[in-house]
């Protein structure tokens, strides 16, 4: 019987696993992430709400996931897939070109999950009315757009920012109470700041990939070179974006503790700035991505230290 047991939990993790590959399950920590900084603001301004955060955490999670799907079923369909090398951080990912799920597969749980994140949303479009409609239908408008339109214009970093950073934390913010939160205007500038870095730099290595299937991005049309100066420039335009707030009192002191993972970048402003055509290895990278998680993380523990001091 244990060994019955045992089997069946091997094959219920096999087939588990290739969905949890389709929608890159690690990288929807980020989410949780995100969410934690408009939480902590509420929590700040004294008026948390666990119930509305709950169904806009779980309504934005399914997003995620859906864009990450119909990014994945796109790539397959337009043959951007054959073309790139996958990374942990880059490159696509195998999971339907090595026929372990159909294209269909991949299309119908993008849509199943952004099903249930519209569901989710429902109760608070009732209670909220016209100001999350609009916060939803934009964001749905990025994860169904950003792959197929966005990329292909030239505003997929833009996209980026907003969808998966800015519009998630005022919306959850919002939520909260009824009204913008005042910290999450001052707050708008970084947050979209490091959400267009986080797709630019990730954009590196499948510089040619993306020029050949048709995709607009920075390092497309200014080379790797000049995109590597942006990503610098924009680090250095976050810092501003933070210390200029807190000196005029929209934003406590303690937020300037999200600057200090900049010090994880060191090595990727050095291959950043010194080489002709910068090329990033796995370990700039996944610096970049902690530098990402760190930075908005910080944020939110930076909000927390403020009711307490």
């Amino acid at each position: 019987m244990l060994s019955i047991a045992l089997n069946a939990a091997v094959l219920d993790r096999a087939a588990v696993r290739p969905y949890l590959d389709l929608i890159r399950a690690p990288f929807l920590i980020f989410t949780l992430v995100v969410v934690s900084l408009p939480v902590a603001v509420a929590i700040e301004a004294g008026v948390f709400d666990p119930t509305n955060t709950g169904l806009a955490f779980g309504s934005v999670l399914f997003a995620h996931i859906a864009v990450n799907t119909l990014n994945i079923a796109s790539d397959y369909r337009t043959g951007i897939d054959e073309d790139t090398d996958e990374t942990p951080y880059s490159g696509g990912n195998d999971v339907i070109t090595s026929d372990t799920l159909s294209y269909r597969h991949a299309v119908a749980v993008g849509t199943v999950a952004i099903g249930v994140s519209a569901a989710l949303a429902a109760p608070l479009m009732l209670e909220f009315g016209w100001p999350v409609v609009l916060f939803y239908a934009i964001g749905i408008t990025l994860v169904v757009g950003y792959t197929d339109l966005f990329a292909r214009i030239g505003l997929g970093e833009t996209a980026c920012g907003l969808g998966l950073t800015l519009l998630p934390t005022i919306a959850v913010g919002y939520i909260q109470a009824g009204r913008l939160l005042d910290p999450l205007g001052a707050l708008a500038v970084p947050t979209f700041l490091v959400g267009f870095n986080l797709l630019l730099l990730n954009e590196f290595p499948d510089v040619e990939a993306d020029a050949k299937n048709g995709r607009v991005n920075v390092p497309v049309v200014v080379g790797r070179r000049r995109a590597g100066y942006l990503y610098v420039t924009l680090v250095g335009a976050l810092v501003v974006s933070l210390v200029v707030p807190v000196l005029r009192g929209a934003l406590p002191a303690t937020v300037l503790i999200a600057l200090l993972p900049i010090g994880l970048l060191v090595p990727v402003f050095e291959t950043l700035v010194s080489a002709e055509d910068p090329t990033l290895g796995e370990d700039e990278l996944g610096r970049h991505t902690l530098w990402v998680q760190t930075t908005i993380g910080g944020l939110s523990v930076g909000m927390l230290l403020a009711t307490l001091l």
